[in-house]
């Protein structure tokens, strides 16, 4: 192989080795956030708590249903007011990060929920519509929420995205 052929390869592989991060930041946020975690498996403590500090809080306790899906429909009106929304977050949802968060509903002018949620345990089922600031056409998605009681309130802990509709 000559120089010309090494280098020019060379050139190539760096080329895509530098794209790759530029993907996955922008890949990672398409959905914020998509999906649970995988049940049984360790999940990340939130930053700035102990490693013997779990990471996670017992799901809510036997709450009225209506202030389960209440709860999520007040966080969605808020949206994508993301100061008033990031303190709803549980620390399991945290663990994806501020600027995502901030990055994913910065893409939206509001998002409404399209039909009463329904609630099982400390699970609600929502629809919701996503409506974004560049006027393409408005997404309406179906997600899972694991609300939990966490430091006083109510907090979305998972979220499990079921897919679009």
């Amino acid at each position: 192989m000559s120089k010309e052929g090494f280098y020019a390869r060379l050139g190539a592989v760096a080329a895509v080795v530098a794209l790759v991060p530029a993907y996955l930041a922008v890949a990672g946020d398409q959905h914020w956030p998509p999906f649970s975690p995988v049940p049984g498996a360790a999940q990340p403590a939130p930053p700035g708590t102990s490693h013997t500090e779990p990471a996670r809080s017992a799901p809510a306790p036997d709450d009225a249903e209506e202030d389960l899906a209440g709860f999520v429909v007040g966080y969605y009106r808020s949206m994508p007011d993301t100061s008033a929304g990031w303190p709803l977050i549980g620390p399991n949802l945290r663990g994806r990060g501020r600027a995502s968060y901030d990055r994913f509903w910065g893409r939206y002018s509001s998002a409404e929920v399209l039909e009463q949620p329904s609630v099982r345990d400390s699970q609600v089922t929502v629809r919701i519509a996503l409506h974004p600031r560049d006027g393409t056409a408005t997404l309406v998605e179906r997600h899972v929420l694991t609300v939990i009681r966490y430091d006083g309130g109510l907090r979305i802990d998972a979220d499990e995205y079921l897919g679009r509709g």
